[in-house]
């Protein structure tokens, strides 16, 4: 009786790190979503909380861009850590050699719903397409699209002439770069230039190394993550 309480209890707390993985999840998912859409849009790129009335004096796109990719970074690590917190409430259920067979097919069930791929195409996109998408490709496509609006920002004036390659390489392989308010080429931010002047500081090159670093981590990440949801 009393280890039938106890995976009942662990069942119940599998149940409940699922739940709080999958809301986590789903806010993260809109989160990077929005980031992405932010840096891609010119009517958001000035201060999209300004329609509702939380306008911050000098917060623009430039924000998003970048802390975008080290925001996809902390989404999956903390994905990770609640996936990590349900393999182990699922190790507790079904012991150190991972047989269910002593449990009732309530049970299996509630360990497998989230796994099962479905015999037919709703259930495979419901439990493999959506949550895959939705969850893990989501967060390093949202910082790979943040990455290349950050090849938009240009040292100076005189810069903005240059084409794509030539911001990548005053970006990644020289100094001009290095503790500036950068410029991006953008109609809607030359309109407001207290706003163009409040982007934030860049650390070129070596900032730029970094954002690419996050982005390789953050599909990293996302890559571990989902083998650990449906592994």
């Amino acid at each position: 009786m009393d280890k039938a309480k106890a995976v009942e209890r662990d069942l119940k707390r599998f149940d409940e790190t699922t739940q709080s993985f999958e809301k986590t999840a789903l806010l993260l998912g809109f989160v990077n979503l929005f980031l992405a859409i932010w840096v891609r849009t010119s009517g958001l790129q000035i201060n999209p909380g300004s329609a509702v009335g939380l306008g911050i004096a000098g917060f623009n796109v430039g924000y998003a861009i970048v802390f975008g990719p080290l925001i996809a970074v902390v989404s999956l690590a903390v994905l990770i850590s609640l996936l990590h917190r349900r393999g182990m409430l699922k190790s507790a259920v079904t012991g150190a050699s991972g047989n269910s067979a002593h449990l009732s097919p309530g049970d299996k069930l509630a360990l497998d719903n989230y796994e099962a791929a479905g015999n037919d195409r709703v259930g495979v996109w419901v439990n493999r397409l959506w949550p895959g998408f939705w969850y893990f490709f989501i967060p390093p496509a949202a910082a790979l699209i943040e990455l290349r609006r950050y090849c938009d920002f240009v040292p100076s004036e005189s810069a903005k002439a240059g084409g794509f390659w030539d911001r990548v390489a005053s970006l990644f392989f020289t100094t001009e770069s290095w503790e500036i308010r950068p410029i991006l080429p953008d109609r809607a931010l030359e309109q407001a230039s207290n706003l163009m002047a409040s982007l934030p500081y860049i650390y070129g090159p070596l900032q730029s190394w970094i954002e690419l670093g996050l982005v390789l981590l953050s599909c990293g990440l996302a890559w571990h993550a989902a083998r650990k949801y449906f592994g």
